[in-house]
């Protein structure tokens, strides 16, 4: 009778602490910067993806019209931002989002600062410092006139200084 006892209580230990075997445990599995992989799949692919001297560069450029579609979503998801950043965000024509990480580990890059300066196709020269936000930086801006448009995108770390030019073109 004892053998019994001793081998039902066997069983219903191996069968009830089977459950809690089998369950995740979060310190196996990779920590993911959720704001960044939202931003990106919300936003879409970028306008330029560069690596310059250890830094990840992610820019995206888009009307408002496509940004604030993006922002509707964004307050849906619980992600609002403040009054101030949400007006910078929406002047002008079109917003820039700059998404910068170290190239090497993935990790987002807390101390930089970043500007972008815009040549029109007319020639004239505009100069915006980007907003920082969550997990990024983001600026509107006018781009009034059809044509090919030059920027050059500033990033500041530690004081050293990298940048990226590329263009775009209004049609």
């Amino acid at each position: 009778m004892n053998i019994k006892y001793a081998l039902l209580s066997t069983a219903l230990t191996v069968v009830l602490t089977l459950p809690i075997l089998g369950q995740d445990t979060h310190c196996d599995t990779t920590k993911i910067d959720m704001k960044h992989h939202h931003m990106s799949k919300m936003v879409g692919k970028p306008t330029v993806d560069a690596t310059i001297e250890g830094l990840r560069m992610k820019v995206w450029l888009m009307t408002q019209k496509h940004h604030e579609k993006m922002m509707k979503e964004m307050k849906h998801d619980g992600m609002e931002m403040d009054k101030a950043t949400k007006e910078a965000m929406i002047a002008g024509t079109h917003c820039i989002m700059l998404n910068v990480t170290d190239a090497s580990s993935g990790k987002k890059i807390d101390n930089a600062t970043a500007k972008v300066t815009i040549v029109s196709p007319s020639k004239m020269t505009s100069s915006f410092d980007f907003k920082s936000m969550m997990s990024h930086f983001g600026i509107g801006i006018s781009l009034k006139e059809k044509g090919e448009y030059q920027f050059s995108v500033n990033v500041t770390v530690d004081g050293v200084s990298k940048t990226k030019d590329f263009e775009y073109t209004v049609k």
